[in-house]
């Protein structure tokens, strides 16, 4: 047996069906959203009155509730939001499972005791970022999916919060929370819970004019754990995640059922441990994407964890067309599993659209059978199984009548002359005691210890199990039947009064917020510019106005540091290191190391892209800019981070400009010019489908600079940017967001600071941009000749607005 805890089992629950269906079939928490304020705004989700009475019925059964709120949130709902949090806190919710540190702050200040999760939408990829916000007293940390199991198991060994990670269900393919694809190509955020899933849309790779690869190719399969299960419990993970709030309940029932049966028996008979093919083929069955991978924790990515055929539910395989007669749309169907009426299958053709039909019939395993059906239907045509009629049959009877019990204890007291009473418990804490009629002498036959026994303890449909009872009787006593039927549904009552009572909370008086300070408009911007090398930056430390210059740290930057500082301090430029945008704890002593030597150089600052970065340079003494990777989308986001050190705040990307002009002032920046960064992905497309990656590190095409891009179905050709060092590719915008042409609008903003990226231009290129931004950041109403030509060449190529002014849902 595994000297470890049992890890905790998190079921999803979308639905109050779904809920009932995780705690049947035994989950130890479930998480769930409500109408507002929920990152799967498409899911049912819970109203305030069924959020109540989804925590009663999960507490009176021992159930843990934790409620998300892992989405970013605008000024203007703040208030209705902390209410939220308020009506929540009263009635007992377990936790809050958190993206934004806005609303972090807020929650911190008026409900302090309230337990925090951090959700994976904070892109927690290193024992650093989880003590970051570990200190900020969040008392579990949901990792990244992207982290494998060995870094998982550095970072449990060191860390005191407890660890949560996903083990079942749909992969994002791009890191949580780094991720604006959605919401720049449809206004559909995913970090406002209303992802439009554009990664599951069919793409093209291209490298230059060569057509290498086309498909969904930025679409995971699922992931299945109950093979690794023993391992990730040894890894020291605390919380196993099942994904699925937008899956049906039946999905959820059969997950849950089947997690629970093998976390349970690695504890029990570790030895025995073995996974069923009959549970592999209902997972399969209940939603798969051409089959399962481990995920991360054995891989490190590849062409192998992608399902380029299809992005929807394969269904499980039950066998091969053996025949088809179009004249007669006849089709005969070798089959593999056993069929029964109301059972959907699918034909997947070579050409045309998929075919399918409903069985109305009963079969065997390995019988052929005969269908009508029309279609471009061939022999060998490979047939799934979409609908499981008797699978779904069974898993629905699991949760129609509640079979979750709590176990809890009793005493039994029957005294002559003294009122009959019964006092139960549970091993929470939860205790009552209740008394009813006079207990009576026996004048005929009396009332046996095992009668008293045998009607106290039946709980029948109540929610709990009497797992011991102790009685203390005398021998000549008469108690009716009646009498202890009531006495026990007293005592059930009040325990469950009890129970329910032990998980309300009382209102607290948080700190009152400050009154609002009038902001001004600060028509004189600084200039600052990100650059991707050592030519870029050449090419644009020499224009006038410009004040600061981020340098991507690569090697590139340490090759030609000594350069660069030189340069700045001639120009009088201050120059600043742009950390990594993914930091992963597999490459911790590398990244250490480099952030270390930094602090020692002259440089004057850093940018920040994830909290335990921010932990990390804190106290280095020099300047701070937090990037907009870390989604700060409100005012209190903007406080937070200035609270705990920032100089500067880059402004999320999804605001518009009505929403900065809330949330920012002078201390704050925001991007005016660059090819956007979409998603950051572990999935590299060009090492998947041109480098040959198979679940290693790296690529046969490792630092190769040729141009390579995806291509969507509308045309739209969105570059891909690898860093090759961290074996990470982003994907950027097809367009650049531009803002020279409404940019007398963008000077009116609060913001100090605004911020030109270049990644892919070339060192002219970024030089005739910048002095442009420069010319017009002092004087918009004197534009030259060279300007007037770049606005005519932008309007041709093409450009965004970017958010400015339409914002997100």
């Amino acid at each position: 047996m595994s000297v470890r805890n049992k890890p905790e089992l998190l079921a999803p629950a979308g639905s109050m069906e779904s809920l009932k269906a995780a705690v049947n079939n035994g989950c130890d928490a479930v998480y769930l959203g409500g109408k507002l304020f929920s990152a799967r705004q498409y899911a049912g989700n819970f109203s305030l009155e069924e959020l109540e009475e989804a925590c009663d019925y999960c507490h009176v059964r021992g159930v843990r509730v934790y409620v998300t709120v892992n989405t970013l949130y605008k000024d203007k709902e703040l208030k209705e939001f902390i209410d939220f949090i308020g009506k929540l806190y009263k009635m007992g919710v377990d936790a809050l499972i958190l993206q934004d540190s806005g609303a972090t702050k807020l929650i911190k200040e008026k409900y302090p005791d309230f337990p925090l999760h951090a959700s994976t939408q904070m892109t927690a990829n290193s024992l650093e970022d989880v003590r970051y916000w570990e200190s900020l007293g969040f008392s579990k940390i949901v990792l990244s999916r992207e982290l494998s199991l060995e870094e998982i198991q550095e970072i449990t060994v060191q860390s005191e919060a407890e660890i949560e990670t996903f083990v079942h269900g749909a992969l994002c393919v791009s890191y949580s929370g780094q991720c604006v694809m959605s919401s720049i190509l449809g206004g559909r955020s995913g970090n406002r819970g209303k992802c439009a899933q554009t990664c599951r849309l069919p793409y093209t790779l291209y490298k230059g004019a060569d057509k290498l690869q086309e498909g969904y190719l930025l679409s995971p399969k699922d992931i299945q754990t109950v093979t690794i299960l023993p391992q990730l419990i040894e890894a020291g993970i605390t919380s196993f995640k099942i994904e699925g709030r937008m899956k049906n309940p039946e999905y959820v029932a059969g997950v849950t059922a089947i997690y629970r049966k093998y976390i349970d028996l690695y504890f029990e008979h570790p030895a025995q441990y073995e996974v069923s093919p009959q549970d592999v083929k209902t997972l399969t069955q209940l939603f798969n994407r051409g089959g399962f991978t481990e995920g991360y924790y054995t891989s490190a990515g590849g062409k192998d964890m992608m399902s380029v055929e299809r992005p929807k539910t394969w269904g499980l395989k039950i066998g091969f067309v053996d025949n088809y007669i179009p004249k007669h749309k006849r089709v005969t169907i070798r089959t593999r599993e056993p069929l029964v009426p109301g059972d959907g299958i699918e034909i997947w053709t070579s050409n045309g659209p998929h075919v399918g039909t409903n069985i109305s019939k009963v079969s065997k395993a390995g019988e052929v059978i005969s269908l009508t059906l029309e279609g471009e239907i061939e022999k060998n045509d490979v047939v799934y199984r979409t609908y499981g009629k008797s699978l779904n049959d069974a898993l629905r009877k699991t949760w129609e009548k509640d079979s979750r019990k709590k176990s809890i204890f009793g005493l039994l007291k029957a005294k002559k002359g003294q009122p009959l009473a019964l006092q139960l418990w549970d091993m929470t804490g939860s205790n009552i005691y209740v008394t009813g009629d006079t207990v009576e002498r026996a004048e005929n036959q009396p009332t046996t210890v095992e009668k008293l026994k045998q009607q106290t303890e039946k709980m029948g449909s109540t929610p709990f199990a009497l797992e011991s009872l102790e009685i203390e009787a005398d021998d000549d006593i008469y108690v009716s039947i009646g009498a202890l039927n009531q006495l026990r549904r007293m005592a059930v009552e009040a325990l469950e009064e009890a129970i329910l009572k032990s998980t309300k909370r009382s209102s607290l008086q948080g700190e009152e917020k400050e009154e609002e300070r009038k902001k001004e408009n600060l028509l004189q911007k600084k200039l600052h510019v990100l650059v991707t090398d050592f030519l870029q930056l050449e090419a644009v430390v020499r224009i006038k106005g410009l004040r600061v210059i981020y340098y991507e740290a690569s090697a590139d930057m340490e090759r030609n540091l000594p350069s660069a500082l030189e340069l700045c301090r001639r120009f009088g430029v201050s120059l600043y290191a742009a950390l990594p945008k993914i930091s992963r704890q597999w490459r911790k002593e590398i990244e250490d190391a480099m952030v270390e030597s930094l602090k020692k150089t002259e440089i004057d600052g850093f940018l920040v892209r994830s909290a335990g970065q921010f932990g990390m340079v804190k106290d280095s003494g020099k300047k701070i800019t937090v990037d907009y990777s870390l989604n700060v989308m409100n005012e209190e986001g903007v406080a937070f981070w200035k609270q705990q050190g920032a100089d500067e705040v880059c402004l999320s990307v999804e605001a518009n400009l009505q929403e900065i002009n809330v949330m920012g002032d002078k201390d704050c920046e925001m991007v005016v010019y660059g090819y956007l960064p979409l998603m950051k992905t572990q999935q590299c497309p060009i090492g998947n489908y041109a480098g040959e990656k198979e679940g290693h590190l790296y690529c046969s095409e490792r630092n190769n600079t040729e141009l390579y891009f995806l291509r969507d179905r509308k045309g739209l050709k969105f570059p891909l940017m690898t860093d090759c060092e961290r074996c990470v590719c982003t994907i950027l915008n097809s367009k650049p967001l531009f803002t020279l042409k409404f940019y007398d609008e963008i000077l009116e903003s609060v913001t100090g600071s605004v911020r030109l990226e270049f990644t892919k231009e070339g060192a002219g290129r970024a030089a005739k941009i910048t002095k442009a931004y420069a010319e017009m950041t002092q004087n918009p109403n004197k534009i030259s000749a060279e300007t007037r030509n770049l606005l005519e060449e932008m309007k041709e190529k093409g450009n965004t607005k970017g958010h400015f002014f339409r914002g997100v849902e």
